[in-house]
């Protein structure tokens, strides 16, 4: 069972800009630029223990023509390469999250990769200044077993 901290006592609550993302290979080697070299996005984790996550590559192009809405009819007509693009450098999710120690689990209600709904996401986090940096257990990407590292910095209010 979790023990997550009492709201004043609770590091991870506010919102927070993400810094960097890196993964970690099998064999220690490191890639810096998993998600490109300056990814973009915000984390929050709110006082009822709600998370919600969104972040992306920063280079990412622009869809064909006017499409300003999700519900536009035009975007069922893009070329698939263009769709694969703008969902393989796109990550949202939401939910609720549990505190453990220096463990945090986001428990996914939401998220733009269906097959996470339902699931449990782990991280361990660590503090340092206005900074935190959530690490994800091994996480099998296309056949390897990575670790991803991303960096958070605290939005000031």
């Amino acid at each position: 069972m979790s023990s997550s901290p009492s709201v004043e006592d609770n590091p991870l609550l506010g919102t927070w800009k993400l810094i960097s993302a890196i993964a970690t290979n099998p064999d220690g080697t490191v890639d810096p630029d998993v998600y490109g070299s300056n990814p973009t996005g915000y984390i929050t984790y709110t006082p009822e223990r709600r998370i919600m996550v969104i972040f992306s590559k920063c280079d990412r192009l622009p869809l064909n023509g006017d499409i300003n809405s999700p519900f536009s009819k035009q975007i069922q007509s893009l070329p698939q390469q263009e769709c694969v693009q703008a969902f393989s450098t796109f990550n949202a999710y939401a939910g609720m999250y549990t505190i453990d120690g220096n463990t945090v689990t986001h428990h996914v209600e939401v998220a733009s990769i269906p097959n996470r709904v339902g699931t449990d996401l782990v991280r361990t986090f660590t503090l340092k200044g206005k900074q935190v940096t959530l690490k994800t257990l091994p996480t099998k990407i296309d056949g390897v077993e990575k670790v991803l590292e991303l960096v958070w910095e605290r939005v000031e209010s």
